[in-house]
Parts: structure tokens; sequence; C-alpha cells
């Protein structure tokens, strides 16, 4: 049992707001026209009739917690993994539900929603930059779960608790998970030089946070490799001027000089 401490949140939005999940599946066809989204949530719909039918034989919120956790992880055999496999496919919600193994994000995903399905308060936890679940059973107390290996840790806060020592995590809801996911997806899609596939994530990015300097100069880069020079140049250049004070800077700088100085070569 360990004694932890959240960042505060407000949520008041996000309960009225479309499942992370489904957002993460409807977005696969904006880097993949062949995939198959039906055909995932015919997968999810069965894991959701399951866990009706756990929550059907399990009033007590602990003693559900447990049966969902072991059928998730003993029955389903959802796992994390040390195959070679990309990670962008590790990462792809859509993969993971069908293949059972996958990155942290992604598992934390998919049980985070089954969780909720239980009516449980579960959400994604950041802490020191690891994916985790938390459940709330109260204000006090509550689990905290690694998505790769089901370990789960009972925690219950002291009624005088006030450990200014105790680092924060950072609890993670609706839409700010699917951020979070789309930019896990950009990275992984520019780690394989899928840029076209790490393109379509920035500009879904982009949507939801509108012109922001990082996500542009990420897209600048990404034009960049997709021959776009002019395009790219302009993305750079407002990230140069929002950020001037970026350790990157420089860098950024050099890379529109070349750009420019390929504009020029071409005319």
């Amino acid at each position: 049992m360990t004694d932890i401490w959240f960042d505060e949140h407000d949520t008041s939005t996000d309960h009225f707001s479309t499942p992370a999940l489904l957002r993460c599946i409807w977005a696969e066809p904006h880097w993949d026209a062949q995939a198959d989204t039906s055909h995932t949530l015919c997968l999810l719909a069965e894991l959701e009739q399951a866990v009706d039918d756990i929550c059907h034989q399990n009033d007590d919120k602990h003693k559900c917690v447990d049966a969902l956790l072991d059928t998730f992880y003993t029955q389903w055999l959802f796992s994390g993994t040390d195959q070679k496999v990309p990670e962008h496919l590790l990462n792809n919600v859509c993969y993971v539900l069908k293949m059972r193994s996958g990155t942290s994000m992604a598992l934390a995903l998919i049980l985070v929603h089954l969780l909720e399905r239980a009516k449980l308060t579960a959400s994604l936890a950041i802490n020191q930059g690891d994916v985790l679940v938390h459940i709330a059973l109260s204000d006090e107390e509550g689990y905290i779960i690694d998505p790769s290996s089901g370990h789960q840790s009972w925690y219950v806060i002291p009624e005088n608790g006030d450990d200014k020592e105790q680092e924060p995590m950072e609890l993670v809801f609706g839409e700010e998970a699917f951020k979070l996911y789309l930019a896990q997806q950009k990275w992984s899609f520019i780690a394989a030089e899928k840029f076209g596939h790490a393109l379509s994530c920035v500009e879904m990015l982009m949507e939801l946070l509108g012109d922001d300097p990082y996500e542009r100069r990420d897209r600048g880069y990404l034009l960049n490799q997709l021959n776009c020079p002019k395009m790219a140049k302009d993305d750079l250049q407002f990230f140069v001027d929002e950020c001037p004070d970026d350790p990157t800077i420089e860098l950024i700088q050099n890379q529109i000089a070349e750009l420019a100085d390929h504009n020029n070569i071409l005319h």
C-alpha cells in the first residue's frame, strides 16, 4: 500500500465527450486507408459485453476490479511485448485489440475504457514519464495499475496526508488522452520514417490545438521530408517567430536557411 497525491484536473466537460478509445479507433483511417474499424469495434463490443457480465457477478468494487484485471491479463492475455514489432503497430489500439499486446499507452487506453464500462472511475496517469492506469474508489482510496504487466497497487491517502515531497501523479482524461495518443503515434511514425502517417497525426492535433507552434514545427519538418520546402519553411518560420527562446532555435534557423537556398536554386 502506498500513499499518493494527484494533480487536480477539471473534468467537467470530459464526461460529455466521445470516449478517448473510440476516437483513437476512428483516427486510424486518417493514416491507413485500409483500416477496418468496423472489425475493431466488433472486437471491442465483445469485450464490453464480457465486462457487463463480470459486473453483474461482482457487486463489491474491490472484487469487481480484481475480476476485471484477472480477465484482462489472464484470460484475454493482454500484455506488453519484447517482440520486434514496429512501435507504431504496438501503439495502435486497433492492432492491440486484435493481437492483445502493445505499448503501455495502447493497453492503458483499452483498460481504462473497459473499467469505465464497469462504471469505475478510471483514467490514464503519468508518473515520471510512465503511463499507468488509475482507479479511484473514493477521494482517498484507489488502485494504480501497470498496464503492461497488470501489477496493481492499492493506496489510501492518510486523513492528514500533506507530504509535499511526494511527487504528484498527473491524471489524463478524455480529449487529453486522445491528444497524448496522437502525439505518441506521431513520434513512432517519424521513427519508422512514415512521414505521411505522422503528418496525419499532426494535422489532427492541430485541429484540437490550433496553431500550436510546436506542432507547426513538426509539420514543417515532415513537409520538408515530403518535398514541400515552401510550406515547410513557412511552418518553421512561424515556430521561430513564436518561440525565439527555444533551445532548438539555432537548428531550426539553419533549416530555414537551407530551405531558402533550395527555393532559390529551384527558381
